[in-house]
């Protein structure tokens, strides 16, 4: 505890001098420091907090504005030319999270498995790394992040030699996490318990919260026992100021159940009001628009007048997310979203499926292409509330949610699905096999519809209308596992061919140059009776009359329109591949043809159909 006769708090922690020693200790390094300190507590005690403005105390543009001189220097970190690289996990998967380390760290790695042998590798120079907010990791709360993030990115990280870790972890988590790593390599700071709790700074943050509010600052502090409660309470009498004595809250439930009192309501209101918010996935926050239409939703009658007149009944937990039209809303802090989520108990999966159907509600009549018209909100969310409302696999079978829906949290949802052993509609199972595709890369919806369209056709299902604005559309695929190669040909007659190297002893030779090749019709994919050795290559000349050029990588290729030099010009079409590309090449008459570990397909490029009409 610091002597606050001889020296001030951290004026934005206002206390945790013991924390606040062990993280300088960190900092500082040295003989008997930590190399691994994880900060942990119950939602709402601070963590957050505490890490933040150790953070100013170690960022030298924020570190002068301190009066240093004033605090104890026992909790100060030494001076450093530079910070420790922070990393929020706020909505991050533990993959995301883990390529996010490595990408700052400047790990040369393509695969998960390289990275963790890199990490493992020893490094000429130490680095501190901070890893913030785990318990606020995901894009959904059901797939529990925070314990994948703990296993997946922090314990390699915690054992990396070189690494010197600083992580805010939930308390399931850190216990695990000490018990896993090697005795003395981790210390372990719980905001709650001794000897790192501070009730002194508890009792004078709740003096400064509630000056003026007449309320016992000592009795709310005593009976709040964690700084949320104290500073929610703050603002609940803030907002409505005490007519009389003011029994002191004992927890989130408590506030809100004594702010709706004071207001004058039933505090089922004000949680119904609150549900939406609350039901919305990790740090997501509510366009205003849809708020009152989910709200009544979810209590099953019309919440707008409650919503309308109840300012004063939300203010205290809830706050504004952007300006004008883009104004939406989310719960102040996340432990208020979970005290209203487990006071619905087993009533939250029928609230979910609720707020799914008002959703989808707001969407226009018409088919896939409804989905164009979805709000960001029904795009970045939808999964996450059917997967909770136990309605996702009815959505799978839409292809419109397939292209339109965030690609990163509807991957999530899916995994989660298939992981609890759901049986996913045959187009769904084929966009999971594109899913890690569609997820690291910006490929839009009309892009993604191209590709699934393609999959679809692969696995040998019915191939979905998708709408007239697609770059090609699939005239065939067969499989044809171990391809290695594949090229255009002109047959005897004219007609364009594919010709693909297959596995096999009977590879081509200089003896033999049409041993291993296999021929089908470009247009349908018939197998052709042709003798090999008589197709032919088209021409240079006939392949500039597609006016079309192909360039072509390990997983993908573009197309390019050729311009009166006959140089590449504009790209008219992307293809990006899940599997490694074994070759590609475009007919005379503008059919791409393509290879991959799957076997062979046929394109009719939209670029080219679109020339041939002029």
């Amino acid at each position: 505890m610091t002597d606050l006769t001889t020296y001030q708090p951290h004026p934005f922690i206002g206390g945790r001098a013991a924390a606040l020693r062990e993280l300088a200790g960190w900092r500082a390094g040295g003989a008997g420091a930590p190399e691994v300190v994880l900060v942990t507590g119950d939602p709402g005690s601070g963590r957050s907090r505490l890490l933040t403005g150790f953070l100013m105390l170690c960022e030298p543009s924020y570190r002068e504005q301190f009066d240093l001189a004033a605090l104890d220097p026992t909790t100060v970190p030494p001076a450093g030319p530079t910070a420790p690289m922070v990393f929020d996990a706020t909505g991050l998967s533990a993959v995301q999270l883990l390529w996010a380390v490595a990408d700052e760290l400047g790990l040369a790695a393509e695969r998960t498995e390289e990275l963790y042998r890199s990490l493992a590798e020893p490094r000429a120079e130490a680095v501190s790394l901070v890893v913030a907010d785990v318990d606020r990791a995901g894009v959904l709360r059901a797939t529990e992040e925070a314990a994948r993030v703990a296993a997946e990115v922090l314990r390699p990280l915690a054992l990396a030699p070189g690494v010197r870790l600083l992580a805010e972890v939930p308390r399931a988590q850190a216990q695990w996490l000490m018990g896993e790593l090697p005795a003395g390599l981790a210390v372990l700071v719980d905001l709650d318990r001794a000897p790192w709790a501070d009730e002194e700074a508890l009792a004078l943050q709740s003096e400064f919260a509630t000056a003026g509010l007449g309320v016992d600052p000592v009795g709310l502090a005593r009976q709040a026992r964690s700084p949320l409660v104290v500073q929610l309470a703050a603002r609940s009498l803030g907002a409505v100021p005490p007519g009389g004595p003011v029994p002191p809250p004992g927890s989130v439930g408590d506030v809100l159940d004594l702010h709706a009192e004071r207001c004058g309501m039933n505090e089922l209101t004000l949680r119904r009001l609150l549900a939406p918010l609350a039901l919305t996935g990790p740090g997501g926050a509510l366009p205003f628009g849809l708020w009152g239409r989910l709200a009544s939703a979810v209590a099953g009658k019309d919440m707008s007048p409650a919503l309308a007149d109840g300012q004063l009944l939300l203010l205290p937990f809830i706050e504004l997310v952007g300006e004008d039209e883009e104004s939406a809303v989310r719960i102040v802090h996340p432990a208020v979203a979970d005290e209203v989520r487990e006071r619905f108990g087993s009533a939250v999966r029928e609230a979910q499926r609720r707020m799914v159907q008002a959703l989808l509600a707001t969407l226009p009549e018409g088919g896939a292409d409804r989905w164009e018209a979805a709000a960001p909100y029904v795009r970045e969310q939808l999964a996450g509330h059917a997967l909770d409302g136990g309605v996702l696999p009815e959505l799978l079978a839409d292809p419109g949610f397939l292209l339109h829906a965030d690609q990163v949290s509807l991957r999530a949802a899916v995994e989660h699905l298939v992981a609890a052993g759901t049986e996913l509609p045959a187009q769904a199972r084929t966009w999971l096999r594109l899913a890690p595709l569609f997820t690291r890369n910006e490929a839009g919806p009309d892009l993604r519809a191209a590709l699934l369209e393609h999959a679809l056709r692969q696995d040998g299902l019915p191939a979905t209308e998708f709408g007239p604005d697609l770059p090609w559309r699939t005239l065939w695929a067969r499989p044809l596992p171990g391809v290695t190669a594949v090229t255009a040909a002109l047959t005897p007659e004219g007609t364009t061919a594919l010709v693909a190297v297959v596995p096999g002893t009977g590879a081509p030779t200089a003896e033999d140059a049409t041993a291993g090749l296999a021929a089908f019709d470009a247009l349908t994919g018939a197998p052709l009776p042709t003798a090999p050795d008589t197709l032919t290559r088209p021409s240079g000349e006939q392949r500039a009359s597609t006016g079309l050029a192909l360039s072509i990588g390990g997983d993908y290729l573009r197309v390019w329109r050729l311009d009166g030099d006959g140089a590449a010009g504009e790209q008219v079409a992307a293809f990006l591949s899940a599997e490694p590309l074994a070759g590609a090449d475009l007919t005379p008459d503008g059919v791409l043809v393509l290879a991959d570990t799957r076997g062979v397909s046929a394109l009719r490029l939209t670029a080219a159909t679109a020339a041939t009409e002029r």
